[in-house]
C-alpha cells in the first residue's frame, strides 16, 4: 500500500511540475513574443482613411444651374417697306426662361484651401448660361400680323421680335438679381457636399455678387 500511495504522491509531483512548465512558457511567449508563438496571432493591417480630394468631387459637377426665371412679355416689332412706306407689324406674346449658375469647371487648385476640417472655395462668378424663349403655340405665338398691302410675308420681323423678347428676359432677370441668388444657391448646395466628405466648416469667395 505504502509503494503504491507513494507513486500516486510521485505522479501528482510531476504533473504540477509539468503544469507549471507549461504556464511558464506560455508566459514567456507572451511576454516575448517568439516567432512562430501560438499566442503571438498577426496584428490586422491599419485602416487609413483618406478625405477625397474636394476639387475632384466638385469639378464632375460642371455647369451648376442653381437659379431659373420664368419670364413673358409682349413684343411690338414694326418696320415701314416698300415705295409707299407702308408699315408691317408683328405683335408677339413670349414666354421663356433664364438659368443661372457657377461654372464648376474654372475652379483650379488654387481656390481651394485646406486647413484641417475647414475648406476654404473660391467660386468663380455667377453667370447666365441659358435664356431662351419656349416654343410652344400656346405660350410663345404671334397674335397680330400686318404685312400691308401686296407685300410677301416679313419673316424678318417675327425673328426680331424673338431677339427682343430673349434680350428682355435676360435684362429683367439680371435687374431682379439672379446671379446672386445662383450664387447663394450654389453656397448652399456644395456646402452640403463637402461637409458630407468629412470636413466640419466651409467658408466662400466671394460673399455676394453685384452686377453694378
Amino acid at each position: 500500500m505504502k509503494n503504491t500511495s507513494s507513486q500516486i504522491g510521485c505522479t501528482i509531483q510531476l504533473l504540477v511540475v509539468l503544469l507549471i512548465l507549461i504556464v511558464a512558457l506560455v508566459v514567456i511567449q507572451l511576454v516575448s513574443g517568439f516567432p512562430g508563438s501560438l499566442f503571438n496571432q498577426p496584428q490586422s493591417t491599419p485602416v487609413t482613411l483618406v478625405q477625397p480630394s474636394v476639387i475632384d468631387q466638385v469639378k464632375p459637377l460642371g455647369q451648376l444651374h442653381t437659379a431659373s426665371y420664368f419670364l413673358s412679355t409682349v413684343v411690338d416689332t414694326q418696320m415701314h417697306v416698300g415705295v409707299l412706306n407702308q408699315l408691317q407689324r408683328v405683335l408677339l406674346v413670349a414666354c421663356g426662361k433664364v438659368t443661372a449658375g457657377v461654372d464648376l469647371q474654372k475652379i483650379t487648385a488654387k481656390d481651394i484651401k485646406i486647413t484641417g476640417d475647414k475648406v476654404s472655395v473660391h467660386l468663380p462668378d455667377p453667370e447666365i448660361f441659358d435664356a431662351s424663349l419656349f416654343d410652344d403655340r400656346q405660350c410663345t405665338y404671334v397674335v397680330l400680323r400686318d404685312e400691308g398691302v401686296l407685300l410677301p410675308p416679313n419673316t424678318q420681323l417675327e425673328s426680331a421680335a424673338r431677339e427682343a423678347a430673349v434680350a428682355n428676359f435676360r435684362a429683367t432677370a439680371l435687374q431682379n438679381d439672379i446671379l446672386n441668388t445662383a450664387l447663394q444657391n450654389a453656397k448652399t448646395q456644395l456646402r452640403s457636399l463637402i461637409i458630407l466628405l468629412g470636413y466640419k466648416q466651409v467658408d466662400f469667395m466671394p460673399e455676394s455678387f453685384s452686377n453694378d
